[in-house]
């Protein structure tokens, strides 16, 4: 085993628990908040594209997006290609629950960046950012995660 790429594991671990820490007191799951920040990003779209995002089941989306219904952050019409399936979209409750938990993080970090890394670092950061997301976005996937998907 690689025990840089096991540091750095550890590392997004750790940032990702804290950042998490910020909200704004919404109660929302890290699972229900990326799923409303993947319909403000990309639009209205079906649980299957959903899930796809965020490479989880369909039954685990399933419930994330009922539970979003249910607070009314996102509602379902009838897909006007296949009137089987539902498009799932963001209400404008969603989007302000959004907005303030992007802002309460956004503030925490930007406090952090400001007070303990110089530019350089800061911009070392902002690189690293786009890299990890470059890694995030990789369609490469290993056994584990096939298995996964097929559950």
């Amino acid at each position: 085993m690689d025990e840089r790429a096991d540091r750095l594991r550890e590392d997004v671990a750790l940032f990702s628990r804290r950042i998490r820490t910020k909200s704004s007191g919404h109660l929302l799951t890290p699972t229900q908040l990326q799923a409303l920040a993947h319909l403000d990003r990309v639009g209205a779209m079906s649980a299957r594209a959903l899930a796809d995002l965020e490479r989880v089941v369909p039954q685990t989306i399933a419930r994330t997006v009922l539970l979003l219904e249910e607070k009314g952050m996102v509602t379902r019409t009838v897909d006007p290609h296949d009137a089987r399936a539902s498009l799932i979209s963001i209400t404008d409750i969603g989007r302000r629950t959004l907005d303030v938990d992007r802002a309460a993080r956004s503030e925490w970090l930007t406090s952090v960046l400001t007070e303990e890394f110089t530019d350089v670092e800061r911009e070392l950061l902002y690189l690293a950012g786009r890299l990890l997301r470059r890694a995030a976005e990789s369609t490469d996937t290993t056994p584990a995660q096939e298995s996964v998907m097929r559950a």
